[in-house]
């Protein structure tokens, strides 16, 4: 198990050193991550497992092998086990060959202003993406507190719903109190409301008394009896009538 994290630490090593560059941060970051991770491992088994570490090559000491292994200019290529690693890089270059360590190190001290580099670069799209998402709701925000007007032509309306049909006839020229009201509506037209509003409304089409009676002989005492013993209260009703064509 030991010599297999040996050999990942030294695959992710040779990945870290071909990292360059900060448009490849977030890429070294996640690699430098593994390599913490796997030293924790091996350093955790180099503890608490009993025997030794296996050798790599000549030399007992990881950190050694390492430092050997990145500094061997005679060869890339790294065998552990009954594995081989070959360095993939067509061309040379000596800054790949420097001590794994030195270079770790100092990449662990450019890695923070890097990181916060990128942190901040994704902190400002996070932000933007919040406020394009909230536009909407910005903008509609005052939108519950407006407060809602009736167009003047429905209050209007409304406000002459709401009048009673004694006033409009009044301005019509009936005039009928409400006692008078009340005696005519339980007397002529058995104490229905609707009905004598109805009545009401139809004579206030008429454009003559004589038309008015018409009305009335015809089409309204027919659905009373005919105001059968009701003379009084029919004699009253005519009368208020007969005066809005005077």
């Amino acid at each position: 198990m030991k010599k297999k994290l040996e050999a990942d630490l030294i695959s992710i090593a040779h990945r870290i050193l071909r990292l360059e560059g900060k448009e490849e941060v977030i890429k070294m970051h996640a690699e430098v991550a593994a390599l913490y991770e796997t030293l924790s491992v091996l350093k955790f088994a180099n503890e608490n497992f009993e025997g030794h570490l296996p050798t790599i090559g000549n030399d007992s000491s990881f950190f050694g092998m390492l430092d050997e292994a990145f500094n061997n200019k005679v060869s890339d290529n790294i065998e552990v086990e009954d594995r081989i690693y070959v360095n993939m890089d067509e061309k040379e270059d000596d800054g790949i060959y420097e001590p794994v360590m030195a270079k770790i190190k100092d990449m662990f001290a450019h890695m923070p202003q890097e990181t916060e580099e990128a942190d901040e670069l994704l902190s400002q799209e996070k932000v933007q993406e919040k406020e394009t998402h909230h536009t909407l709701e910005d903008i509609t925000s005052g939108f519950e507190e407006t407060p809602i007007f009736e167009p003047v032509a429905d209050a209007k309306t409304n406000e002459n719903f709401r009048k009673s049909l004694n006033d409009k006839l009044k301005n019509g020229g009936l005039n009928i109190g409400l006692n008078d009201k009340l005696a005519f509506i339980k007397h002529l037209f058995n104490g229905k409301i609707q009905d004598y509003e109805r009545v009401l409304s139809q004579l206030n089409t008429t454009n003559s008394y004589q038309e008015a009676q018409r009305l009335i002989k015809d089409m309204v005492k027919p659905d009373y009896n005919h105001w059968a013993g009701k003379e009084e209260f029919e004699e009253r009703f005519l009368g208020i009538i007969e005066r809005k064509f005077q």
